[in-house]
């Protein structure tokens, strides 16, 4: 009876024993290390009072002290002479006080950039009509019959691609953000609030999903401290909140309920893998202001056509290639148009015009055998910034090539263009710049060739 005794007393003495280890364990596995460089989350921030901050005002309560505003100019690429003595200048700053400031400027001076419904109409230069018309006519999108109808035979366009690729790609110097894409004007942004900085490195693989929702681009972009400004999700970056847009409308129509959904899916998706909170937006509401915008911009969407017509025999095919390719113009990737490409007062080529002949294929027809007297020049009226005059650089180069290849200048009904003519188109172009000035998308800007195209 003793040894049973003393056996009982010893396995409880041995399980509490055992408790107390693990108890231990547990203690130590729990207790908060230092934090190491390559740790990819760095410690929790203090906590937001209002639980309704928006990472737009977020970011306001980053605007730097006045006394840390140093005037300076901010460096680019395409710098003069005395630009880059500025930013040699701005580099050798060795004050931690300059090295803010700068990053306070550059989030400043960053613009947000940001480009639609049912391709638009070619316009008779006779007529000087700024019309849409039914997209139809190019097969993008069937909720567009109702926008505009079609008044003359001219090959539908398809100048979207061009345009788009066109486009830039964001540059960042060293340290500093590129440029922002996510524009209210046109896409439907859902801030997500993170409970802690993440870095870039841990978020990209995440955004899979978030590419494309339907036939709509979908953007993330983050807001980076040290910058105090919202830039694309960039690898090793640390960002304190995220916004996610996806478009409300381009030229293959509005974003539909099915889109949203999808786009929707995607952000909870990103949120429950980042610990964030999402405000996500009515689903009704923003396929409502998706159709609003998205009838605008078929308002908008315009093309002007001029042709050239062969005063004698035809041309080959062939032949207008090479006097095209001499004139500096850039054969389509499938092969059916020629483009005029011309610098923007950044320095960006975009796209000017078109050249076609008939429905020639340069890169698939016999150009030899191919054959035609018409050249049509078209002119994508929300894609050329008005201060480039596009619509007197394309009659200027019609008329050009009119001389060169004994031919004359016409309409679509094949009358010689008047002065009267032009008058009346530039008072038809005028009121659509104006139209488009009013909504804040200049023409050739970059949200209006991101509303623009597909």
């Amino acid at each position: 009876m003793t040894l049973q005794t003393a056996l009982i007393v010893a396995g409880i003495v041995l399980l509490l024993l055992v408790v107390a280890y693990n108890q231990w364990q547990i203690r130590k596995a729990r207790r908060p290390r230092a934090l190491q460089p390559e740790d990819d989350l760095p410690p929790m921030r203090e906590p937001v009072v209002s639980p309704v901050v928006k990472p737009e005002v977020s970011a306001k309560l980053h605007e730097p002290s006045p006394e840390h505003q140093v005037e300076r100019r901010e460096p680019t690429l395409s710098a003069s002479p005395l630009d880059a003595a500025a930013v040699a200048a701005g580099m050798a700053a060795s004050s931690a006080d300059a090295d803010e400031a700068l990053a306070d400027e550059v989030a400043i001076a960053a613009a947000p950039s940001s480009a639609h419904a049912a391709a638009g109409k070619p316009v008779h230069a006779e007529e000087a009509s700024a019309e849409s018309h039914d997209a139809a006519d190019h097969g993008e999108h069937a909720e567009h019959a109702e926008h505009a109808e079609r008044t003359e035979p001219i090959k539908p366009r398809q100048e979207a691609a061009p345009a788009q690729a066109a486009q830039p790609e964001p540059v960042a110097l060293d340290g500093q953000p590129a440029p922002a894409v996510i524009d209210p004007l046109i896409d439907c942004i859902v801030p997500l609030h993170l409970e802690r900085k993440s870095s870039g490195d841990r978020i990209l693989p995440l955004t899979g999903r978030l590419r494309r929702a339907g036939t709509k681009q979908v953007h993330i972009e983050g807001l980076r401290a040290e910058a105090n400004a919202w830039e694309p999700v960039t690898a090793g970056h640390q960002y304190e909140d995220l916004q996610v847009a996806v478009q409300l409308a381009n030229r293959g129509g509005a974003l539909n309920a099915l889109e949203f959904s999808e786009f929707v899916n995607a952000v909870e998706a990103l949120a429950e893998a980042l610990d964030a909170s999402a405000e996500l937006p009515d689903m009704t509401e923003t396929v409502a202001n998706g159709r609003e915008l998205d009838a605008f911009a078929a308002s908008c969407d315009v093309q002007l056509g001029v042709n050239v017509i062969s005063d004698g025999a035809p041309w080959s095919a062939a032949y207008v290639q090479t006097v095209a390719t001499q004139d500096g113009l850039v054969l389509s990737r499938d092969g059916t148009r020629f483009t005029r490409y011309q610098a923007n007062a950044e320095g960006v080529q975009r796209a000017l015009f078109t050249l076609q002949f008939g429905d020639t294929n340069f890169l698939r027809d016999d150009l030899t055998a191919k054959a035609g007297r018409q050249i049509t020049l078209l002119l994508d009226v929300p894609s050329a910034a008005q201060a480039t005059k596009p619509f007197k650089t394309v009659c200027e180069y019609g008329y050009s090539l009119a001389q060169r290849m004994g031919a004359q200048l016409v309409d679509d009904n094949m009358r010689p263009l008047s002065e009267s003519s032009f008058v009346a188109i530039f008072g038809q172009l005028q009121t659509l710049y104006d139209k488009l000035e009013a909504r804040g998308m200049p023409a050739g800007s970059a949200v209006t060739l991101r509303l623009f195209s597909l």
